[in-house]
């Protein structure tokens, strides 16, 4: 069972997977279909203003698709990463905090600049062009008493935020869990939103957090399509194990018939946390 639920229509499942025995024993080895690995480039750095102090975070996450039920994911193994600002076209070689995770050496994002996401592999070179899209804050977040199926078990938070005014707006939120939720306001635009989400087997004295990102409409029918597959197909989220047929929006450049796994994502964000009661 997963650990939450939440009000709003999607939802992700949890599938179990077994395998089938013939007899006592003999156990049947399944001879399930194989491909070549692809790379598979998780990257989304977000921006905060940190009053008067911007920072960058996030990471840029390299691993390897790996056959059908195999738990452990491999981390692309000995890339290169940076990042180019294209106002400037300074470079900004990023490094390992471990294995396939390139966190170090982050640039402060600005707004209204190109920022080029460059992954070097294999002989082969992948590239992403984006720019820092605004978000929002989260104005409240706080606990309440409501449920949708089990009162016990179930614990409910308030999330409330207000959109960004004159403009066509998506928002992307992280509940924790590798949990996420496309938002977009085509029904609630220049208002103030209020939703439920439901968390399950939450103890008292638990410290959750609940990110805010903006994102452009692009990343957010992506998410939207790998959100959906991932419920289908028992996966966590849009970075997690990549499902098929979901296309982002990094080039492979030196052969474009080969091209990665994952999206590229410059976002403004805003964190809100809360002690569970």
């Amino acid at each position: 069972m997963s650990q939450y639920r939440y009000g709003l229509k999607h939802s992700l499942l949890l599938i179990l997977l077994s395998l089938c025995m013939a007899s006592c024993e003999d156990v049947i080895n399944p001879d399930l279909p194989t491909s070549d690995p692809q790379l598979v480039i998780d990257a989304l750095l977000g921006y905060n203003a940190n009053n008067g102090n911007p920072i960058t975070a996030g990471q840029i996450k390299l691993t390897l698709t790996a056959p059908f039920l195999v738990n452990d994911v491999p981390a692309a193994v000995n890339a290169q990463v940076k990042l180019i600002d294209e106002s400037t076209g300074q470079e900004y070689p990023l490094s390992e905090s471990e294995t396939g995770v390139f966190d170090l050496g982050m640039p402060t994002l600005q707004f209204g600049r190109e920022y080029t996401l460059e992954v070097m592999y294999q002989g082969e070179t992948y590239r992403a062009t984006q720019q820092l899209v605004n978000g929002t804050v989260i104005d409240n977040l706080e606990q309440a008493d409501g449920f949708l199926f089990d009162e016990e078990e179930e614990t409910e938070v308030k999330v409330t935020f207000t959109d960004i005014p004159n403009q066509r707006n998506y928002y992307f939120f992280a509940f924790g869990f590798e949990n996420f939720l496309v938002v977009d306001d085509e029904f609630f635009q220049n208002q103030q939103l209020t939703f439920s989400y439901f968390y399950e087997d939450i103890n008292p004295g638990r410290l959750i957090t609940v990110t805010l990102f903006g994102v452009d409409k692009d990343f957010a029918n992506y998410a939207e399509q790998v959100l959906t597959q991932a419920g289908e197909e028992g996966n966590s989220g849009p970075f997690s194990v990549p499902v098929s047929n979901v296309r982002g929006n990094i080039i492979n450049t030196t052969n474009p018939n080969h091209p990665p796994f994952g999206y590229f994502v410059l976002s403004e964000f805003n964190t809100r946390s809360l002690t569970i009661e």
